[in-house]
């Protein structure tokens, strides 16, 4: 009976909440849909729309092109050579990928006046005359490295004696007493090198080249 009585309790309590769902949970909101006067529509004129305001658009940012920089490039002339020789030094322009322009001369070479100091007893004693001279202003030398002279410090070819005997009284007014001048060996024949658009690079070995060299001069010269 009590089991019974319980069930009815349950239904009963159940029934109630379900006809009074409405009482007991809130109201859902109500969705107002907006009204549509087809009266109140017209179509815009081409003027009415002209004036209508116009949406503006922010402007490009324009785009800055990166300032490119040329290569640096320098030409220079390299002289004179035997022509015997201009073979080996065209080989050894070839490794720094440098196309040398050869110009041959006739065999009325041009007399070449040399001004240097005897080779030194050692590359370290060399290379410190070559420091002293550095402190007395004097840039413009370097170390000879082919086996007649080796070690001797090289301040210049000249074909004329005027600027080659100026270079030498400097030379010995600084205190270098022991500088020289001499008459550079002969040739039949000879020839000069056009290197030309040379990079920083190249630029960097043809002067560590140079001192392979010392019979020729290195100039800087116009580009053409």
């Amino acid at each position: 009976m009590k089991t019974t009585a319980w069930i009815l309790l349950f239904l009963n309590i159940g029934l109630l909440v379900y006809f009074n769902l409405d009482r007991i949970l809130p109201n859902a909101p109500t969705i107002q849909w907006a009204e549509i006067s087809p009266e109140k529509i017209s179509l815009l004129t081409e003027a009415q729309i002209s004036k209508l305001p116009k949406i503006i658009k922010p402007a490009p940012q324009a785009v800055v092109a990166p300032i490119v920089t040329p290569p640096v490039s320098a030409c220079f002339e390299w002289g004179t050579f035997s022509l015997a020789s201009v073979s080996k030094v065209r080989l050894a322009l070839e490794k720094l990928s440098i196309e040398p322009i050869i110009n041959e001369h006739n065999a009325q070479t041009k007399k070449r006046f040399w001004v240097f100091v005897p080779p030194a007893k050692s590359a370290e004693a060399a290379q410190k005359l070559v420091s002293e001279y550095s402190t007395l202003g004097i840039d413009d030398m370097f170390i000879v490295q082919t086996p007649k002279w080796k070690n001797a410090i090289s301040f210049g070819l000249f074909e004329d004696e005027t600027l080659a005997q100026s270079l030498l009284s400097t030379l010995k007014a600084k205190g270098i007493k022991n500088a020289q001048k001499s008459l550079w060996k002969l040739e039949k024949g000879d020839a000069s090198l056009l290197l030309n658009q040379l990079s920083s690079l190249q630029v960097s070995s043809l002067k560590n080249l140079e001192v392979d060299f010392p019979e020729a001069n290195l100039k800087k010269v116009a580009c053409k």
